[in-house]
């Protein structure tokens, strides 16, 4: 039973590995890989079209369906190691990975957020004037989040670009910050639970 545990464990890492290339490649290959990229499309968009269906996976320019998938394949790997490493699973530590698994993909993100910002505001602050293709891209992914920030907490203030990212930013940080803290605090007490 062990060596099957140990082989689907393997089997998960894997296929996880092969979501994050195939993820990679639609950022850069555009499609030039031929037969590689169609195979790997073939063997995992099946699994990423099922969150691929739900609208709220899209936010922006952006398609989360991919850390969809690969939260929910992290939360039955760190399941399978649980049982592989202490021959049992309770509900506290089941609740406890999905927990680690969920912060961790809103804490990708809000680092994400954080450094883009970041050098959005640099190119801001130190190139104000120049066009170029990654600054507008940088504004495509930025734009909304400061936006929706901005009306959440000042909607009625005008608020320069620059002030926007950086209070953005700032809340990101400190949002990172207390969510480690609670995420920590949180799992410590669900461990705790005997059943």
């Amino acid at each position: 039973m062990l060596t099957v545990l140990r082989i689907i464990s393997s089997l998960i890492s894997g296929y996880m590995l092969l979501i994050f290339i195939r993820v990679l490649l639609t950022w850069f290959s555009r499609g030039t890989l031929g037969k590689a990229e169609e195979i790997l499309g073939r063997v995992t968009d099946p699994y990423l079209n099922y969150f691929r269906r739900f609208s709220f996976m899209r936010i922006g320019m952006i398609d989360m369906s991919p850390v969809a998938g690969i939260i929910v394949l992290v939360v039955v790997l760190n399941m399978l190691n649980t049982i592989l490493a202490y021959g049992k699973i309770t509900v506290g530590i089941t609740l406890s990975i999905i927990l680690a698994a969920l912060w961790s993909a809103v804490s990708f993100l809000l680092t994400l957020y954080i450094v883009l910002i970041a050098i959005r505001l640099f190119m801001e602050l130190f190139q104000p004037d120049t066009y170029s293709p990654f600054k507008t891209t940088l504004d495509a992914l930025v734009n909304p989040v400061t936006t929706y920030v901005k009306n959440t907490i000042a909607k009625k203030n005008f608020l320069s670009y620059k002030v926007q990212m950086a209070m953005t930013g700032g809340i990101f940080v400190a949002l990172s910050i207390a969510g480690n803290m609670l995420v920590k605090g949180l799992s410590g007490v669900l461990l705790r639970i005997p059943f």
